[in-house]
This record gives structure tokens, C-alpha cells and sequence, in this order.
């Protein structure tokens, strides 16, 4: 009889101790699950502030950002022939847009100048994509993109303000860090959910430093200067402007149909000024002090 009664308060331990440690077990996967959506978080909320840059608006109503003037860290001796040499460029301050400008933008800009349709002589998707209002404007030349900005009171960045735009002070490889994350910029393929280009502003976490949308990959986007690929190596220091007239422009920023080494914030690109396709658009720039008229 003691045997038994033994036996049945060594199973009623036994039992507790099993509850015991699932128990245990349950509350450890419980932390380790808010730890694992704590570290999620990090990964997807941005936090920074980017309250502390001055805006304005252009003639068109679009925002824009104050870019500080200051050194910047300017192409990449690891990159393509044309990014070197790396070194410390100046520039003073300016405003850039701080998103691509859409279809819908451009259609104002038509209606009140009167203006041409962008197009695009070879596209194997479906043509109304290229219509679509939240969608960056393609189909547009150097000329066309000039004389928007002209229009909205503006004009295109320069070279090496887009990249300091982009990049930052401290030369980083992509807009948002040096390393390439999925879902921070619409490139070649469906990854990031779009086949071709995106809603103008789809990907937060891939603005850079400076709280600038879509600076990679999306729509290129066609700068003022002419190319020269020979330029790094004898330009100034102090706000360079470009090379005098060549046969080309550049436009920079990679595109939906780019690679994510084609995407970088020192990947140069270089186009006759009518070309007109459907990877390229623009954004516009203007002087902190604007001109007067």
C-alpha cells in the first residue's frame, strides 16, 4: 500500500515537472518571438529624422530638399573607369526634389506649355503603364526634362549634386548603406514587387540620407552635365559643372530594368540628349538662392 501511494505521488511530481517545463519552454519561445519582432522592427520602421532639412517648393508645388553645402566623397576606385578617382568634392547648397517626377506632373506641365507626349519607341510590356499617374514619367529627352524644370522654375541637378544627393558626405554605396537590400529600390525583376516601374515614393527605407526618394533603381534620371569619362580625373574640387560640350549627357540612378550593381550612387550612364526610352526620366534642382528673374 505504500509502494503505491509512493509511486502515485512520484507520478503526480513527475507530471508536475513535465507542466514545469513546458511552461518554461512556452515563455522562452514567447521571448524569443518579441525579440525576433523587436529585431524585425529595426529592420523595417525608418527612424530617422529627416525633419531637419529644410524644404521648399518649386513653381510646380512639388517638395523639395535643402541639400547642405559642405565635402562629399564623389566616385569609386572600385567602380567602372569612368567613377575615378574617388576624392572630396565641394558643393554648396541646393535644393533637388524629393521625388522623381510622376506622369501626373508632367501632364500638368503639357497641359500649361502645351507641350509634347513623352514616348517610347520600344516597350514589350503592356503601353499603359507608361500612363500611369503615380508612375515616374519615362519617354522624356534631356530637352524635354530641361524644359519642364525651365517651366516649374528650376533646372536639372548637375552631375555631382545628384550623387551627393544620393550618397551623402560619406560616399556610401547605395542610398540607404553600402550593402544591397531587397525591397529598398525597384530593380530588374519582380522581387520587390513590380515588373516595371513603381508609384514614385514606394520604398521609404530606400530614401538616403537626406530623406531623397528613389535615387536608385525606378526610373534613371537625366542630369545637366555632358560625359566625358575622363572627367573625375581633371575636374575641380570646387563645384564642378561638368565637361564643355560633348556628344553625350549623363543620366544616372539605375532603373526597374537595372541590376543592383547598375543601381550604385557612383554608376554613371551616358546618353545622346534626344534619346527617349522607357527607363529614363528626371527630378529638378534648383540653387538655394533662386535667381531672379
Amino acid at each position: 500500500m505504500v509502494g503505491i501511494v509512493l509511486a502515485f505521488f512520484i507520478t503526480i511530481a513527475f507530471a508536475l515537472t513535465i507542466v514545469w517545463e513546458i511552461k518554461k519552454s512556452i515563455e522562452y519561445d514567447e521571448k524569443v518571438r518579441k525579440i525576433q519582432a523587436k529585431s524585425k522592427n529595426l529592420v523595417v520602421d525608418d527612424n530617422r529624422d529627416f525633419s531637419i532639412y529644410e524644404t521648399t517648393t518649386g513653381d510646380d508645388d512639388r517638395e523639395m530638399v535643402l541639400i547642405p553645402e559642405g565635402v562629399f566623397t564623389r566616385g569609386s576606385d572600385s567602380g567602372g573607369y569612368d567613377e575615378k578617382p574617388e576624392k572630396e568634392v565641394y558643393l554648396d547648397s541646393f535644393f533637388i526634389d524629393k521625388y522623381e517626377v510622376s506622369v501626373k506632373d508632367y501632364n500638368v506641365f503639357m497641359r500649361a506649355a502645351n507641350y509634347v507626349k513623352p514616348s517610347v519607341p520600344f516597350f514589350q510590356g503592356d503601353q499603359s503603364v507608361l500612363d500611369t499617374p503615380e508612375y515616374p514619367v519615362v519617354g522624356v529627352s534631356w530637352m524635354d526634362a530641361t524644359n519642364y524644370c525651365k517651366w516649374a522654375g528650376k533646372r536639372l541637378p548637375r552631375e555631382a549634386e545628384w550623387e551627393k544627393a544620393a550618397r551623402g558626405t560619406h560616399g556610401l554605396i547605395y542610398p540607404w548603406g553600402n550593402k544591397f537590400l531587397k525591397k529598398r529600390a525597384n530593380i530588374a525583376g519582380e522581387a520587390d514587387g513590380f515588373k516595371y516601374m513603381s508609384p514614385v515614393g514606394s520604398f521609404p527605407m530606400g530614401r538616403s540620407v537626406y530623406g531623397i526618394f528613389d535615387m536608385a533603381g525606378n526610373a534613371s534620371e537625366w542630369v545637366t552635365d555632358f560625359y566625358d569619362q575622363f572627367y573625375y580625373k581633371e575636374s575641380p574640387i570646387m563645384n564642378p559643372t561638368g565637361p564643355g560640350k560633348k556628344k553625350n549627357h549623363v543620366f544616372r540612378g539605375g532603373s526597374w530594368d537595372a541590376r543592383k550593381v547598375d543601381v550604385r550612387t557612383a554608376k554613371r550612364f551616358a546618353a545622346n540628349s534626344g534619346r527617349k526610352d522607357s527607363i529614363v526620366g528626371f527630378r529638378c534642382a534648383r540653387d538655394k538662392e533662386a535667381p531672379k528673374n
